[in-house]
C-alpha cells in the first residue's frame, strides 16, 4: 500500500496536531494545486505573513550601543573614559531602540530565503516570497539553528507569531541543504515513519477532543502485579496509552500506528500485528482494577489507509477490540465522517 496523504488533508492534519485550527482559517490553501510540500508551506507562509502585514509586523525592544555627541540612555563609563584619553568628545551610550529588527521578524526573513531557494518550488510563490522579502529590508540577516527557535518569546499581542514560528521550525527540519548549501530540497515527511508517527498521533487525540463529545484526557497505567518485595513492583514500568477517551460508563483506549500495511503475513497468511494488538491487550487488562467501568473498556488499533477500511471486530475476555483504518487519501469531511464513526458503539 503506497501511503499518499493529498497535499490539502496534510495541511489539515498538522493544523489539529498542532492545535492550530483557528490561526488556520487565515490562511487559504484552497489554491494549492501542487503535490510538492515546498509549495504547500510557500502557500501557508504567504498567507500568514500577509496577515500579519495587514495588522502590522511585530516590533520590540533591542539594546542598542552608540558613540554619541549627545546623552542618550545610559552611559557606558568605561567606554566613554577611554574615548576621553583618546580625545574624544563623544560618549558611549547603550539604549533601547523599538525597532522590527527582532529574532521573530529575522526567522520570518531567513525563513523565506530557506523556501525561495527550495528546489521545485512553483514560480508564483517563488515571487510573492521575493515580494515579501522586502519588506523585511530593515531586518538583519539570521542563521537558522535549533537553538535559535528555543529563543523565540510569544506575548499575547503577537500569539499568531507563534503559529507562523512553528512554520518555520517545520520547513527548517523538513529542508535539506544541497550543492554549495544555499539551495534546499524538502525531505518527505509522508514517508518518514518516526516524525508522522508522533503527527497522526496527535492529530487523532486532538480530533477527537474538538470535534467528538467524549472527554480525552491522559491515562497512566501500573501493571497489575503483585509482589513479597514492594521495592520489586516500583521497578515495572508505567504505561501511558496513546489516546484514552471517556463518556458516561464508556471507557476506549486507542493505539495509533503509521505503518505501511496494518496487516502482517507470515508463510501467505495474513494476520494483525502480534506486538500491537498485545500492546492493546495490556493497556486494557491493566486498566481494569482502575474502576468498574474499565472492565468492559473497548481497544481500537487505528491505522492510516490510502485504499481501503480495515474492520476487524473481536470480542477478547471480555473487551471489544477493534483493528481500523481511516482512510486519508479522501475528501476532508469524509474523514471527519469515518473518525467520528469509529467512536460509534461497536
Amino acid at each position: 500500500m503506497e501511503r499518499l496523504i493529498p497535499i490539502k488533508n496534510l495541511w489539515f492534519i498538522f493544523l489539529y496536531a498542532w492545535r492550530r485550527l483557528e490561526e488556520g482559517k487565515v490562511i487559504d490553501v484552497g489554491e494549492v494545486n501542487s503535490p510538492e510540500l515546498a509549495d504547500l508551506f510557500a502557500k501557508v507562509l504567504i498567507g500568514g505573513l500577509k496577515h500579519i502585514f495587514r495588522r502590522g509586523i511585530d516590533r520590540g525592544y533591542i539594546p542598542i550601543t552608540e558613540d554619541l555627541s549627545v546623552l542618550r540612555g545610559r552611559i557606558r563609563v568605561y567606554e566613554s573614559m577611554q574615548q576621553s584619553i583618546r580625545r574624544s568628545p563623544r560618549l558611549v551610550c547603550e539604549y533601547d531602540e523599538f525597532s522590527h529588527d527582532i529574532l521573530n521578524n529575522r526567522i520570518l526573513k531567513a525563513t523565506i530565503r530557506r523556501l525561495i531557494g527550495t528546489a521545485g518550488l512553483e514560480k508564483d510563490n517563488k515571487h510573492q516570497l521575493r515580494v515579501l522579502l522586502k519588506s523585511f529590508g530593515a531586518v538583519s540577516e539570521l542563521r537558522l539553528s535549533k537553538h535559535v527557535f528555543r529563543q523565540v518569546q510569544i506575548h499575547r499581542n503577537n500569539a499568531f507569531y507563534s503559529f507562523l514560528i512553528s512554520i518555520c521550525e517545520l520547513i527548517y527540519d523538513l529542508t535539506l541543504p544541497e550543492g554549495n548549501g544555499e539551495s534546499y530540497r524538502f525531505s518527505d515527511i509522508i514517508r518518514d515513519d518516526v516524525k508522522m508517527r508522533m503527527v497522526f498521533q496527535e492529530f487523532v487525540r486532538n480530533f477527537f477532543d474538538i470535534e467528538s463529545d467524549f472527554t480525552v484526557a491522559p491515562l497512566t497505567l501500573r501493571w497489575d502485579a503483585t509482589s513479597d518485595n514492594e521495592e520489586d513492583l516500583k521497578l515495572l514500568p508505567t504505561m501511558t496509552t496513546d489516546i484514552h477517551l471517556e463518556k458516561g460508563d464508556r471507557r476506549i483506549i486507542i493505539d495509533t500506528k503509521y505503518y505501511k500495511e496494518a496487516l502482517q503475513e507470515h508463510f501467505g497468511k495474513q494476520s494483525i500485528h502480534s506486538g500491537h494488538l498485545f500492546q492493546l491487550f495490556s493497556y486494557l487488562k491493566n486498566a481494569e482494577p482502575l474502576d468498574p467501568a474499565y472492565l468492559n473498556a473497548e481497544g481500537i488499533l487505528l491505522y492510516p489507509a490510502t485504499n481501503e477500511k480495515l474492520p476487524v471486530k473481536a470480542q477478547i475476555q471480555g473487551h471489544q477490540v477493534r483493528v481500523c483504518s481511516i482512510n486519508l487519501d479522501q475528501p476532508w469531511q469524509m474523514i471527519t465522517t469515518d473518525l467520528l464513526e469509529i467512536l460509534q458503539p461497536p
